[in-house]
């Protein structure tokens, strides 16, 4: 019976305790369930031979450890508040005669109850809706050949030692709190952090200057590689400035409100702005946290949903014509491109319409006003990507037969179009070369003008072959070789199946019969662009759903934590006079103050990376800055909703609490 005594110990201490521990367990059975699910369909041997899967797979690992490293941070934040619920409770056993090593058996028990029971459901939860998950993904995937889904036995495994380690980890930590307290402190763990906080106006006005920059960096980058580069610099200060102003502004601004005698002596002010001075800066990093898990969540889930949605304008945006096959500029590899073109029509059932045929010099320059330069100049250097242009070479007489035109040009002289904006110079540098701009075209068959690209693209229509060939002269040499292109870009009318496959035997009829050839279309990159950009998405969701769960509980457990801290004030506020009603009102006027902030947080920080994230997505071809907004704007509205949700659950078991006889 003796060696039973233990085990019912912590078996009864987790009944008694269940409110804390119930949505402990739930949140480590569904991060268990994630992390499996994620593992097993990262692990599927047929998703791994499927071609074009490669940065699937790639994101699905990366998903996968990303959920084990947060799982691990969101169970250690949540064992702290269970931990510290139940030092009142392991002090009391001390004081009635039980020593630490028996606290630790105790202990041990109810971790080892707790981890078996999460990860044997968490394993079955998983097993059970991975099947559905892995459905939905091949959905996102638009996959053609199917995948046969599997049970991984071997990420049960490996599942199983992971959260086991976390577990133990965490009883290795509750061990320690246990061994250096003394029975006095335990007793009055749960009061521990009482004390008025200190406002620091250095703290404070550090937090003000890493936000200030993280928003200047987010609404003054211009080009999209400057938002690659600078994005996660932005987002760390963004991080530093929000932990600083919950942690030591609220504090500040607080006290400037108890200075307010108009303001602060009033029976709801008083009582308001001086319950959250008293624990403010144990609530400032739980509401820092929650703050910055929201912006995560708006982040995260707009983006994915906007390059998912978007897959189709990106595709129209990468191809402006169906196939383009590029080769050398000579007579008889343009002779065997036409000749494989018109082989492969016949035989796949489908027709070409709006075929052209053009010579062109193309390479990647850096634009400056009116000046086009193949080297980066020293005065460029810092901000040499603002500069950096996609430079298109094309003769004259190509340009007057896709257009259908007459145009005629001197030497010296030049037509421009540009992709995004106006040239707006009536002079054009190419490195030394000075050329006069005729006319600045506002359409151009190859292109359409847009509001956003990745990089500018600039082309540049010339007399002759033998302007462009000097211009090619003096162009540098050394990495890359610089050479006259032939292009052949052509439209398809037929289903999108036999376009694939004309698409699929061109590109291998070209490599089979001439060397160095390069064959691209809008149906062979589908595949790959519904694979990279649905697994985006797919692990948009999953990670987003962790966020969203880290913050509801990180929610529902300050709540329990200042329900049982404030009853003792309240209780006594209603002996002194206060009604209930009155209580009540102040209760939620407090808790929708405190509450609510780091969401009015969230959306500020969401509106400023808006035009940093636009710029991102510009990486990917992603120009459709409306469906971004849209999508960013639904995004928020949703996540309002389940946050206000979330909120009226929390606060009701918060008064329940508080109103307890």
């Amino acid at each position: 019976m003796r060696k039973l005594f233990y085990p019912k110990l912590a078996v009864t201490n987790l009944k008694k305790n269940r409110s804390t521990y119930f949505p402990y367990m739930l949140t480590c059975v569904v991060s268990i369930a994630t992390f499996y699910t994620m593992y097993s369909i990262a692990d599927n041997p047929g998703l791994a031979e499927m071609p074009g899967t490669d940065v699937l797979t790639s994101i699905l690992w990366l998903g996968t450890i990303i959920i084990a490293l947060f799982s691990a941070a969101l169970l250690f934040y949540t064992n702290s508040f269970l931990i510290k619920r139940r030092k009142k409770e392991l002090g009391l056993y001390s004081i009635l005669g039980m020593e630490k090593r028996h606290i630790v058996k105790t202990l041990f028990f109810e971790t080892l109850f707790i981890s078996v029971l999460c990860i044997a459901l968490g394993l079955l939860v998983g097993a059970l809706i991975s099947k559905l998950l892995f459905l939905i993904l091949l959905y996102l995937l638009n996959l053609t050949t199917p995948i046969v889904f599997t049970l991984s036995w071997g990420g049960m495994g490996v599942t199983a030692i992971l959260f086991a380690c976390i577990f133990l980890l965490t009883l290795l930590t509750n061990f320690w709190q246990i061994h250096v307290a003394n029975p006095i402190t335990l007793l009055k763990g749960g009061q521990t952090g009482e004390k008025e906080p200190k406002s620091s106006w250095l703290l404070t006005l550090i937090g003000l200057l890493a936000l200030g920059g993280g928003y200047a960096i987010a609404l003054t980058v211009q080009s999209p590689l400057d938002a690659l580069l600078l994005f996660f610099l932005a987002a760390l200060l963004v991080i530093i400035g929000t932990f600083a102003l919950f942690t030591s502004g609220s504090i500040a601004l607080l006290k400037l409100l108890r200075r307010n005698k108009r303001f602060y002596y009033r029976p709801k002010n008083f009582i308001s702005v001086s319950g959250m001075i008293y624990r403010m800066k144990q609530n400032a990093v739980g509401l820092a946290n929650i703050c910055i898990l929201s912006t995560m969540v708006l982040v995260v889930i707009s983006t994915t949903v906007s390059l998912y949605l978007g897959q189709e304008r990106m595709l129209d945006e990468r191809f402006p014509m169906d196939v383009t096959v590029q080769c050398a500029d000579n007579q008889e590899q343009i002779d065997a491109v036409h000749l494989a073109i018109r082989t492969q029509q016949e035989t796949s059932g489908v027709q070409v319409t709006e075929c052209y045929d053009y010579r062109c010099f193309q390479y990647v320059g850096f634009s400056q006003q009116n000046m086009i330069l193949s080297d980066v100049p020293g005065d460029f250097q810092g901000n040499a990507t603002n500069y950096i242009s996609t430079v298109t070479l094309i003769p004259l007489s190509d340009y007057n037969r896709m257009e259908g035109k007459d145009e005629t040009l001197g030497k010296d002289e030049a037509l421009v179009f540009t992709r995004a904006g106006q040239f707006g110079s009536q002079t054009l540098w190419i490195d030394e070369q000075e050329f006069s701009v005729k006319e600045e075209l506002s359409t151009f068959v190859l292109r359409e003008k847009v509001d956003q690209a990745p990089q500018n693209s600039i082309f540049v229509i010339l007399a002759d072959m033998d302007v462009i060939n000097h211009i090619l002269a003096s162009y540098p040499q050394e990495e890359v070789p610089a050479t006259i292109d032939h292009v052949t870009t052509f439209n398809i009318a037929g289903s999108d199946e036999a376009a694939a496959a004309f698409s699929a035997d061109l590109r291998q009829a070209c490599r089979t019969a001439i060397p160095g050839v390069w064959v691209d279309s809008r149906e062979l990159s589908r595949e790959d662009w519904y694979s990279t950009f649905g697994g985006f998405l797919f692990l948009g969701l999953f990670l987003g759903m962790l966020f969203m769960m880290a913050m509801v509980l990180i929610i529902y457990y300050k709540q329990i934590s200042e329900g049982y801290d404030d009853h003792d004030r309240f209780t006594i506020m209603q002996k002194v006079g206060m009604s209930k009603q009155e209580v009540k009102k102040t209760i939620h006027k407090q808790i929708l103050m405190v509450f609510f902030l780091p969401l009015l947080f969230a959306c500020v920080h969401i509106t400023v990376a808006f035009p940093v994230i636009s710029k991102l997505l510009l990486i990917f071809n992603m120009t459709d800055t409306t469906l971004n907004l849209v999508c960013t704007i639904l995004t928020v509205l949703f996540f309002a909703v389940v946050y206000a949700i979330v909120y009226f659950l929390t606060a009701r078991t918060y008064y329940r609490i508080v109103q307890e006889k």
